[in-house]
């Protein structure tokens, strides 16, 4: 991922130019299904790519993996080819069918290209800054939205004609809907809540939207012996799924019997998937990331943390003018909101449901767990023969 903005604008007007003059002379095959992520083969990408497997897709199409940690992963999937970001431009120029999760790249399509930018979540905060640079050539031929509701907002974000908007959910969501026999081995428990903090600092994309000197929203490291012995009282195992991109060089963690602090990197290494997680789970704790939408499909507790609150929003902000209708869930402010959020999930206590159910319904067109066929079927990639 190019995080230097004037050298993303250079190679934008100069060096792509060239490739779109490229992309508009060559042939481009039916077959060939690039997936293409910048950060991390993961998310919606990784979603789709399990369902093309999984129903056979490689016995008609060749799939084309284009994403940065391409070399980490082991494939032996035939007609499955896992390849780098640069090579993945030169396979883009084949390839009828182009899937984006994470990035892009700036060439515009073919008119027989089917080129889709499924985003990695339904829109809360403001885009970020590595959205910020003009998007005045079209380079996607469909953006998907999760809702009708929600296609003024992505219209908005990526500049982009409402009427090419498409809908269809997220593909990984599909894994909170279908049955499946993977559950995590956390040792025993009564409850089990997940804990998505999103960034607040990132050296990978190299700025900060709050000056908090935690990556654990509310607390400081010095509290962690007395959550986690609340923890162990109620019963309750408190996985914290730290973000991707947040920075974690002067931080060090032991986890300790009820409080579990997984590190992407840590995450990938147990070979854990996020929505696998949550499905097991019987509550939600994050603050601005967008995850919470996806939760809303199963219908069970949310909270959500405002300690930096109005930094926060005056930092990086969010894409409608009145986010708390958006929230439908606890509130946690202080130590003692915490504890008595925890308290309510081990007793059963839901006062929400209502209100999830009215924001699901503005952020959930479809709630069958076939987002993974839509997103194939809206680029016109079957199994039955041409």
């Amino acid at each position: 991922m190019i995080k230097n903005i004037k050298l993303k604008k250079f190679l934008q007007n100069k060096l792509f130019p060239l490739f779109s003059f490229i992309n508009k002379i060559l042939p481009h095959k039916d077959n060939y299904i690039l997936l293409y992520s910048n950060m991390g083969f993961r998310d919606n990408i990784l979603a789709l790519y399990n369902y093309l497997i999984k129903s056979e897709y490689n016995k008609k199409y060749k799939i084309i993996c284009s994403s940065n940690d391409y070399k980490q992963i082991d494939s032996t999937q035939k007609n499955v080819i896992f390849t780098s970001n640069i090579k993945g431009i030169f396979y883009y120029l084949r390839c009828k069918h182009v899937y984006y999760c994470f990035g892009k790249l700036p060439i515009i399509p073919h008119k027989r290209q089917i080129v889709i930018q499924m985003w990695h979540g339904t829109p809360f905060k403001a885009a970020d800054k590595s959205m910020q640079i003009s998007h005045d050539k079209l380079y996607y031929t469909h953006i998907f939205s999760a809702s009708k509701h929600f296609i003024p907002i992505v219209s908005s974000i990526f500049s982009f004609p409402k009427e090419k908007i498409l809908i269809c959910g997220h593909p990984r969501t599909d894994i909170l809907l279908n049955s499946h026999n993977i559950h995590y081995d956390f040792g025993y428990y009564h409850k089990l809540i997940v804990w998505t903090p999103t960034f607040r600092k990132s050296s990978v994309l190299g700025y900060e939207d709050s000056h908090s000197t935690s990556i654990i929203p509310i607390f400081k490291r010095e509290d962690f012996n007395e959550i986690e012995k609340f923890l162990k009282e109620k019963r309750v195992k408190l996985v914290i799924k730290l973000h991707p991109v947040q920075d974690l060089s002067k931080y060090s963690f032991t986890n300790m019997e009820y409080l579990i602090l997984l590190s992407h990197q840590e995450f990938t290494k147990r070979k854990m998937e996020l929505y696998t997680l949550l499905k097991q789970s019987d509550a939600l704790i994050t603050d601005y990331s967008s995850v919470f939408y996806d939760y809303l499909l199963l219908n069970r507790p949310i909270a959500f943390t405002e300690d930096d609150l109005n930094e926060y929003s005056n930092n990086r902000g969010y894409v409608m003018p009145n986010p708390e209708d958006y929230k439908p869930g606890y509130k946690i402010k202080s130590k003692e909101d915490f504890f008595k959020f925890i308290d309510d999930i081990t007793n059963d206590i839901d006062t929400f449901q209502l209100e999830r159910t009215r924001v699901n319904k503005l952020a959930n067109d479809y709630t069958d767990g076939n987002n993974c066929k839509r997103a194939l079927t809206l680029s016109n990639i079957t199994l039955t023969k041409i």
